[in-house]
């Protein structure tokens, strides 16, 4: 028996919960891509090396895709005409490969050609191969034929001077054969966006550092230069700094000499401790604290640096990877001028009784498990926002919708997939 997971939440919680004005997950996205204005510097790159990148300017089909009339089979050209019954005999008089010359046929006449070869002028159809008996130079049809059957059409798939990408298009390997064959080599694409990476805390510590009792070491970072390599953008390590306003202050503007993005982990609430908005104003920077109906993850900063955009994410780290599959990835939309994510997610039966308060669009990790009832998945534990060991055991994160008050075996909930990094 599957026991429920139940969420305890001390009273503190429970009346902040009540409180109102918390930003949806859509509002809080929508706020922080505001803060992303569109990069103007471009690229441009081969064909074979543009997967993931933003496409800067429209492709447009320099020629008809297919450019010639050709076979979609292996098999014979004839002319159906008004159609030819089973039984016909016609006689073969040319073979046409791949990259060959058509030729001509007349009624009554076949001609043997393969996959993509061009239809010989006259014939109007292809028989398949394993429709027909031959004899010698004779083939029967097996099966009648019309016109049409078995035939590509020039420019049935693409016409000349159509519009085939638009801008903000983010290229992958359906685009890159689109081009590659109107002969196009290369795109001009948008920079890849710079996002730098700051840690703050006074409890930090590094790897090869020693470790005292109250201090622990510093995984946001390396994990958040991770999803953003991951993402298709240029990390850059900020590197770590303690809780000191002035010294996140100077830090910021150093990081936004030389990134597009400047990402903060710590500090993002409303705490004594918690500096990240102080630290934007005194570094000459402005934004604001949101406040979002998110578990993990309520609070973030998002705002302005000089020509850089800022984001402030929760310290813990499960909370500021949510932070980052949501808004740091529409922020990073919005820099290379694309539409912003979307988050679909694939709709999965839980396996697992969870119990929790509605109010807030809740992210768990869970694990893919297939039953008797086909695929679900599975809640990997209490969860929070400090755990990591769920996250590297889970396939992925379920969403819980913020009106949902728990979840039963059976019940569908959105399943994101974490090697996709909550990609559409």
């Amino acid at each position: 028996m599957t026991l429920p997971i139940v969420v305890e939440a001390p009273l503190s919680a429970l009346a902040a919960d009540r409180a109102p004005a918390l930003l949806s997950v859509s509002e809080a996205c929508a706020r922080a891509a505001a803060y992303a204005a569109a990069l103007t510097r471009t690229d441009t790159v081969p064909v074979t090396q543009a997967a993931g990148r933003t496409l800067a300017e429209p492709i447009v089909a320099r020629l008809a895709a297919p450019p010639f009339t050709q076979s979609a089979m292996d098999g014979y050209a004839l002319a159906a005409g008004d159609g030819l019954a089973a039984g016909i005999r016609l006689e073969v008089v040319g073979r046409v490969p791949a990259g060959g010359r058509g030729g001509r046929i007349a009624a009554a006449q076949a001609a043997r050609l393969f996959t993509g070869a061009p239809l010989p002028q006259g014939a109007d159809a292809v028989v398949m191969q394993e429709h027909v008996d031959r004899d010698g130079d004779i083939i029967v049809l097996r099966c009648p034929i019309r016109a049409g059957d078995n035939i590509r059409i020039k420019g049935e798939d693409v016409q000349p001077l159509e519009t085939l990408l638009q801008v903000g298009e983010r290229l992958d390997a359906r685009h890159v054969a689109l081009a590659a064959a109107q002969g196009i080599g290369t795109f001009k694409v948008r920079a890849r966006p710079r996002v730098a990476v700051i840690s703050t805390g006074d409890e930090l510590r590094q790897a090869g550092d020693a470790l005292e009792p109250s201090a622990i070491y510093d995984s946001n970072r390396p994990m958040l230069l991770a999803l953003i390599e991951q993402s298709g953008l240029v990390p850059i390590d900020g590197g770590w700094v303690p809780d000191r306003p002035e010294m996140i202050a100077d830090r910021l503007q150093c990081a936004a000499e030389r990134a597009d993005l400047v990402i903060t982990s710590g500090g993002a609430s409303l705490g004594e401790e918690d500096h990240a908005l102080e630290a934007l104003e005194r570094a000459g920077g402005s934004g604001e604290t949101l406040k979002i109906a998110l578990k993990p993850g309520k609070p973030a900063v998002v705002g302005r640096i000089g020509s850089a955009a800022y984001l402030g994410l929760p310290g813990n780290p499960v909370s500021s990877l949510v932070c980052w599959l949501l808004l740091g990835r529409t922020m990073a939309s919005s820099l290379e001028g694309r539409e912003p994510p979307r988050r679909l997610g694939f709709p999965l039966p839980s396996k697992s009784a969870f119990v929790r308060r509605a109010g807030r669009t809740e992210f768990v990790p869970v694990k893919l498990v297939e039953g008797h009832e086909g695929l679900g998945v599975e809640i990997l534990g209490r969860g929070g926002s400090a755990r990591l060991q769920p996250l590297a055991e889970a396939d992925g994160l379920a969403e819980i919708a913020a009106e949902n008050s728990g979840v039963h075996p059976g019940d569908v909930v959105l399943f994101h997939p974490l090697r996709g990094g909550f990609a559409t």
